[in-house]
């Protein structure tokens, strides 16, 4: 939320039409740039923080194709079979940059092969200024994703604020 909330009042898309566009894609995990911390914590459990990776994404809208690069930090339960996953996602091309917050989940209990199952709202910049992305992700134990979503002729809508509680 932190990242979107300086881009609530955005810039039409390029074109003068606005409609969406959906696109369907593939990540693919390149290296490590930064191999972060691991680490029990008071709570029993695991972090993981601050790994940082290089991947490449190939889209079926070339503006969603290109380098990326993704923090992440995770929680892991002791017996190693849930985890949550936050991270940035900085993609960038010719065209432009996108900056994007994940959240993501993963579970050994509905599926030993998969790995985490995610959304990215992305903002663009650069060239792609004005424009939002929705990407629903899902990884591999090897953090190679199959991703599909769309891209809005928008900014994302300001969150609404919640009526008080009585």
């Amino acid at each position: 939320v932190g990242l979107l909330a300086g881009s609530a009042v955005g810039v039409a898309a390029q074109d003068e039409e606005a409609t969406t566009t959906s696109f369907t894609g593939t990540s693919s995990f390149v290296e490590f740039i930064s191999e972060g911390t691991w680490g029990p914590l008071p709570n029993g459990l695991d972090e993981s923080a601050n790994f940082v990776g290089l991947h490449r994404w190939e889209s079926s809208d070339p503006r969603l194709t290109g380098d990326v690069i993704v923090a992440s930090t995770s929680l892991i339960d002791p017996d190693k079979s849930n985890v949550l996953t936050s991270s940035t996602y900085e993609l960038t091309n010719d065209g432009g940059s996108w900056l994007g917050e994940h959240s993501a989940f993963g579970s050994n209990e509905y599926d030993p092969d998969v790995g985490n199952i995610g959304t990215i709202i992305f903002v663009g910049r650069d060239g792609y200024e004005g424009l939002t992305a929705y990407v629903i992700n899902q990884f591999d134990m090897a953090a190679n994703a199959e991703f599909s979503g769309v891209i809005f002729p928008t900014a994302m809508p300001p969150f609404p604020e919640l009526p008080a509680a009585e």
